[in-house]
């Protein structure tokens, strides 16, 4: 493990990031169910979804050059899309790890990283 150092512009260059991917993939992810998620049909966008609405807030005051309209409207037409069905639920951790990321985890604290 090591330090990550990031000023605020990075930081919120990360958040800025880090909100498209997830606006780029939720609409696909939430098709089918996922079993290394355990998440059913629809539900993908329950994923932290308040961090993600959170993200796209900070977005608008952080940089309203370029995204003080946008972020939120962005936000909003891609959340627009998820059925009435799941828009009660909300996953604020992310899921169990999978088989394999549970493995990794073990290798990891078997050569003495200290992993909660």
């Amino acid at each position: 493990r090591f330090p990550i150092r990031l000023n605020k512009e990075e930081w919120v260059d990360f958040i800025e990031l880090t909100l498209a991917d997830w606006l780029e993939q939720v609409q696909g992810a939430a098709e089918t169910p996922s079993e290394i998620f355990h998440w059913k049909s629809g539900e993908a966008y329950a994923y932290r979804r308040t961090a993600y609405a959170k993200m796209a807030e900070i977005l608008t005051h952080e940089r309203p050059d370029r995204l003080k309209y946008i972020a939120k409207e962005m936000h909003a037409d891609v959340y627009g899309t998820e059925g009435r069905e799941t828009r009660h639920l909300v996953q604020l951790r992310t899921p169990p790890p999978s088989d394999a990321a549970k493995l990794a985890l073990e290798a990891l604290r078997s050569a003495g990283e200290d992993i909660s």
